[in-house]
């Protein structure tokens, strides 16, 4: 007796069948394009019989090293990663299909649904959108990064008995991408006007970069006790990427990778979930209530982290300065005009992807500086970006309800990391933890997750914590393996 999830297969490929040979018929010239999307069904079909353990550390491998390619027109790729995430991702669905009984405790857990909130609430968005293709772009774009990186890093640590392997060959590959733009950084004197450009080809720009770096580098230095014989290795490697933090000039990346040390010495000490919500909201009500005083501040500081003398302690102090320091007033404007798309659209925001195309008549005279741009076309390099804050980023052009409920989904990743971490105490959950809050943190300054070198790994902590006790006793066995 042929079972319904063989039915459902079978159905699923009879119209599978049935597209392609419409397509085939009525496009032949995306013949390319058609073989592309065949490997990337063949691989998630594989990935889903063979175990999600066996390609995971290979996506993560793929990132630091991938370089962007133009396909047609346009339209470019990531490559090889966005082809071993989009297969990845099939693979998650047909795995679903097959297993469903490997997703109920995932499906138990609040953070997954309100991350659907969230998909829901950004693609109703896409209905009311001003770029209707850009907007069905940019959320096929979120959905398979989520269903990839969440889904499949869920499937890889609740199988895994050696968690921490997974980050073995990104070392690897980061470290030859970091000699690689040092190298080419230190023939401009390190320069910071250069730091944007000697990162390509494998980042977009520095902030990517000096996210990646701050997320990566805990990972590094909690596998000194993982082999005592190549602990010096290790060492060695972390004081590396260390050092090509220093001189990526990114100062949110530093202040993000300095709160993100001090939020763990405070869990380390016993800070918990709720003390953590209580100090964070006074702070942020602290803010908004002297957010006058505060700007005043930030305009009377003269430091520039631009100029050829600035020191250490203008660049740090220039952090926040907006009267001498360009790119710091730059980022203001861009969010002021990030509140204004959302007080003209606050429930619908104007479609995801749409942010860099349709804010410029957001824009005020005697806000703008002078790398504001005008138009969308043409930009030069370090001028372009597009909020450089991620949550005003979706509040304008998704609206109210997928803020609210993105916001949602962070706090209950804390929440559960919190409680992983004062029962496990593992140096793979501190990891965990220091690498979400950078990025949590870094997404205050700038916006990286339509990228996948970055929503993997804001993915990753949420998968993995969601992992731990969530049945199998090869998670238990994960957890117990994690403390030594």
């Amino acid at each position: 007796m042929v079972s319904v999830k063989q039915y459902s297969l079978h159905f699923l490929a009879a119209i599978f069948l049935v597209i392609t040979t419409f397509v085939l018929w009525k496009y032949p010239g995306y013949f390319i394009f058609f073989m592309a999307f065949m490997f990337i069904v063949s691989a998630g079909i594989l990935i889903s019989y063979t175990g999600f353990e066996k390609v995971y550390p290979l996506l993560l491998f793929s990132l630091p090293v991938s370089v962007l390619l133009p396909i047609s027109g346009e339209t470019t790729l990531q490559f090889p990663s966005e082809i071993i995430v989009a297969s990845v991702a099939f693979g998650v669905f047909i795995h679903w299909i097959r297993r469903p009984i490997e997703f109920s405790t995932l499906f138990n857990k609040a953070e997954i649904w309100w991350l659907v909130v969230f998909l829901i609430a950004t693609a109703a968005s896409v209905l009311f959108s001003e770029m209707f293709m850009v907007s069905v772009k940019a959320f096929i774009i979120k959905s398979i990064y989520a269903i990839a990186f969440l889904g499949g890093g869920f499937l890889y640590f609740r199988k895994s008995v050696q968690p921490a392997h997974l980050f073995n060959g990104l070392f690897f590959a980061l470290a030859i991408v970091a000699v690689i733009i040092f190298i080419s950084h230190a023939q401009f004197d390190f320069a910071k006007g250069i730091a944007n450009y000697v990162t390509e080809p494998f980042f977009r720009d520095h902030t990517i970069y000096s996210a990646f770096l701050v997320f990566v580098i805990p990972f590094v230095f909690i596998s000194t006790n993982s082999n005592s014989k190549s602990a010096w290795v290790y060492w060695m490697l972390g004081l590396a990427l260390i050092i090509a933090l220093m001189v990526s000039s990114s100062r949110a990346a530093l202040l993000s990778f300095v709160i993100a040390l001090l939020l763990a010495a405070f869990v380390r000490i016993g800070l918990n979930f709720k003390y953590f919500i209580l100090l964070t909201g006074t702070a942020f009500v602290l803010m908004l209530w002297n957010s006058e005083s505060l700007l005043y501040s930030a305009k009377s500081i003269k430091a520039d982290s631009n100029a050829r003398n600035a020191t250490l302690e203008d660049q740090t102090i220039s952090v926040v300065s907006i009267s001498n320091d360009e790119s710091n007033a730059e980022r203001l404007n861009r969010w002021l005009c990030a509140w204004r798309m959302f007080e003209e659209k606050p429930l619908t925001g104007f479609g995801p992807g749409t942010y860099q195309f349709v804010y410029f008549p957001f824009q005020r005279e005697y806000e703008m500086t002078q790398i504001s741009v005008s138009n969308p076309y043409n930009i030069r390099k370090g001028r372009g970006g597009t909020a450089h804050n991620e949550y005003l980023l979706i509040l304008s052009e998704s609206g109210i309800f997928a803020a609210i409920s993105f916001l949602i989904l962070i706090l209950l990743t804390y929440r559960r990391a919190f409680h992983v971490i004062h029962v496990l105490k593992s140096p793979m959950a501190y990891a965990m933890l220091i690498g979400f809050t950078s990025l949590t943190v870094h997404s205050l300054f700038n916006n990286f997750l339509d990228t996948d070198k970055i929503a993997a790994l804001f993915y990753l902590p949420a998968a993995f914590f969601m992992a731990c006790f969530s049945g199998p006793s090869e998670t238990l066995l994960t957890a117990k393996s994690m403390q030594k």
